[in-house]
């Protein structure tokens, strides 16, 4: 996801952590009583990429997260623009920063208990930190804390965190699930792999059972009526969430939503026209959101075919067709771009690179006369939703252009941990990115900085360093430094240059999110970072 890694699941759509914007809505009604108790049941085609906080980074295991964990700062679960100002959590205000901007001091309340028990301090926050600096741990996490230099526990208030240079986007970065607290006890370099998870938000996972389903019940030593718990105003209304139907047929689950057998399912994107006429958008039970994201179509740039061959990569983003793309998800998803940051994000500006509205065949065969090498790609796609018609039409436009693509389905979460693996045989991969908070530098640092790759759960699936893009490091590193307008102004230079110099990814469609509820849903709150906000969830 986030940002996210977009998965195909519960929602088979599109999400971004845009303006933090929450919509709530009880039955068509946002003023409803809200009901206390009851279960939750959603429906995923996906399962959790990873239940462990410094691993899992699809969207929702991120909505897991945002009612599972604690974090010193989160996007309050509100409507209006207080949910666009980072707020504390577990924090005791706003963190003291150094005269030089290096060090971050943050003071942990009292209070917060895990669900086994536990006194949450500030060394719980130290180990997730060290646990994402941990190099055999591989986190994704580690791409957002290259210029951490250290992150101490003086004592059991304390937090701080000092940095190798100054982060204008550092605060909003620690807002993500990554850094939640955690068990001292959890290890530095291994994965947690099954329930119970415990953890110090209102809920915890109790039980996983991988590719079938989960359990999330209360944390029992949360307590709404008592500070610190009370001040958050979280409504914990359900007592249990349950995911199950991991790969089952979205067909079905939408079936099982019209019949109350389920709460919260997908459903074919050919269905949301039918979906929206026939309940109406944000009437209570067919919800659309406006978000930060884009999916794309990633060139491997590590690979023979695509490797120092910028020519080939515009020929396909002339060759591709957006239209058709876009398409494949359906009504409402979102509107066509040939950007690298999506629309709404601060810093996007117009830039008309390449065509929207279909392929340029004529440029892409200019372009790829005496590129195409081989001539042969390989695509990893992902086997549900749009992900199998979106590989056709690439295979289809590519083959105009002198490329014969060989199309290999995975599931989702097979897909991108291939992917996101260095030095896997692909040339091509299908991926979203749902941003993690509303900075620029959450699309470009993270996704195409070719300084923070790994061995394994790379975000950077084009493996991109800059081939084509004069002294790329140096623009990063300058539009990075920057604030205030001069940042926005900077980014958006650097996404119009990467677009029409390197060229390492096709983006298609800048996106929203669309929600489909069973009737038995009452109240139902969205929040871009963490997705559907489950402690506000209630039943009629």
């Amino acid at each position: 996801m986030k940002g996210r890694l977009w998965f195909s699941g519960v929602m088979a759509l599109v999400g971004a952590t845009m303006l933090i914007a929450a919509t709530t809505a009880s039955g068509g009604n946002a003023g409803a009583a809200q009901k206390k108790g009851g279960t939750h049941r959603i429906l995923n085609t996906s399962d959790f990429d990873h239940i462990d906080t410094a691993l899992s980074y699809f969207t929702h295991s991120w909505n897991l997260a945002g009612a599972t964990q604690l974090r010193m700062y989160y996007y309050p679960y509100v409507n209006g623009p207080k949910s666009e100002r980072i707020e504390p959590m577990a924090a005791q205000g706003q963190p003291k920063v150094s005269k030089d901007g290096k060090t971050f001091t943050i003071t942990i309340k009292k209070g917060f208990k895990f669900s086994n028990g536990e006194n949450v301090t500030a060394a719980n926050f130290k180990r997730a930190f060290d646990r994402a600096q941990n190099a055999k741990l591989q986190s994704p996490a580690s791409s957002f804390l290259d210029d951490l230099a250290s992150a101490t526990s003086p004592n059991a208030t304390t937090l701080v965190l000092k940095l190798k240079r100054v982060a204008p986007d550092f605060l909003a970065r620690i807002t993500m699930p990554f850094f939640s607290a955690v068990l001292t006890s959890t290890p530095l370099d291994t994965e947690i792999e099954k329930g119970p998870l415990h953890s110090a938000g209102p809920y915890y996972l109790q039980e996983w059972t991988k590719k079938t389903s989960a359990l999330m019940v209360r944390n029992p030593n949360w307590n709404n009526a008592k500070e610190p718990f009370k001040s958050l105003g979280f409504q914990n209304n359900i007592d249990r969430v349950t995911w199950a139907g991991i790969g089952g047929d979205l067909a079905q689950h939408q079936l099982q939503c019209e019949r109350n057998e389920a709460d919260a399912c997908g459903f074919p994107t050919a269905q949301a026209k039918e979906l929206a006429d026939k309940y109406g958008i944000n009437k209570g039970r067919f919800f659309v959101d406006k978000d930060l994201l884009v999916w794309r179509v990633d060139l491997n740039n590590e690979q023979p075919l695509f490797k120092g061959n910028p020519n080939l990569r515009k020929a396909v983003q002339h060759a591709l067709d957006r239209r058709f793309m876009t398409q494949q998800h359906g009504f409402l998803a979102g509107r066509r771009t040939d950007q690298f940051l999506p629309y709404g994000m601060p810093g996007f500006k117009e830039a008309n690179v390449y065509s929207v509205k279909g392929p340029n065949y004529t440029r892409a065969k200019q372009l790829a006369q005496g590129n195409t090498r081989t001539g042969k790609a390989v695509y990893y796609a992902f086997n549900r939703t749009f992900g199998p018609a979106v590989a056709q039409s690439v295979q289809f436009n590519l083959k105009q252009i002198g490329l014969d693509v060989e199309i290999k389905l995975f599931d989702r979460v097979v897909q991108n941990t291939k992917a996101a693996t260095r030095g896997e045989a692909f040339d091509i991969t299908h991926e979203g990115w749902h941003a993690d908070y509303p900075d620029p530098s959450n699309f470009i640092n993270v996704l195409l900085d070719g300084r923070r790759l790994q061995a394994e759960n790379n975000v950077n699936t084009s493996y991109f360093s800059g081939d084509g893009v004069k002294d790329y490091a140096k623009k990063l590193d300058a539009a990075f430094a920057a604030t205030g307008q001069k940042r926005l102004d900077l980014y958006a230079q650097l996404d119009k240059d990467i677009m029409a110099n390197g060229a390492p990814t096709v983006p298609y469609i800048s996106g929203n999110t669309r929600r489909f509820f069973s009737s038995e849903v009452g109240c139902v709150a969205y929040n871009a970072q963490v997705g559907t906000i489950l402690t506000s969830i209630c039943k009629k």
